[in-house]
C-alpha cells in the first residue's frame, strides 16, 4: 500500500510540476503577445503618418506639374527666367516629389509586411496561449482527480 501512496504522491507532483510548466509558459507567450499588440499599435501610427506624407506630398507633385504646364503663369515673365524656373520645376522638382512618393510606397510595403508579420505571430500565439489553457485545465482536473 506504501508504494501506491508513493506513486500517487509521485504523480501528484509530476503534475503539480508540469502544471507550473504550462503556466509559466503561457504567461510569456501571453507577454509576448501583448508586446506585439504594442508594436502594431505603433506601427499603425507610423503607417497613417506615412500614408497622410504620402497624399501631400502626391499633391504638391500635381499641383507644381499643373503649374508648370500653364502658360499664363508664367506670361509676365521676361527673358529666360521663365524657360529657366520651368525646367527647373518640371526637370527637378517633380521628379524628387516622384521619387519622394515612391520611396514613401517602399517604407509603407515594409511597415504593412512587418505589421502582418506579428498580426500572424500573434495568431500563432494566441493558438499557443488556447493549447496551454487546455493542457492546464486538464491538468486541474488530474490534480484534483489525485486529491481524492
Amino acid at each position: 500500500m506504501s508504494s501506491s501512496s508513493d506513486d500517487n504522491s509521485q504523480e501528484l507532483q509530476n503534475a503539480r510540476d508540469e502544471k507550473r510548466g504550462y503556466e509559466s509558459s503561457k504567461e510569456d507567450k501571453e507577454a509576448l503577445y501583448e508586446q506585439n499588440v504594442g508594436k502594431i499599435s505603433r506601427l499603425r501610427t507610423v503607417k497613417t503618418n506615412l500614408e497622410n506624407q504620402k497624399e501631400y506630398a502626391k499633391d504638391r507633385k500635381d499641383s507644381i506639374g499643373k503649374y508648370v504646364e500653364e502658360p499664363y503663369n508664367f506670361a509676365d515673365w521676361y527673358g529666360n527666367m521663365q524657360n529657366n524656373t520651368s525646367a527647373v520645376m518640371s526637370l527637378n522638382i517633380v521628379p524628387y516629389y516622384k521619387s519622394y512618393v515612391e520611396r514613401i510606397d517602399e517604407v509603407l510595403d515594409s511597415v504593412n509586411d512587418k505589421i502582418t508579420a506579428l498580426e500572424n505571430k500573434n495568431m500563432q500565439l494566441n493558438g499557443d496561449i488556447l493549447r496551454l489553457a487546455s493542457l492546464i485545465n486538464s491538468l486541474a482536473n488530474k490534480i484534483e482527480n489525485l486529491l481524492n
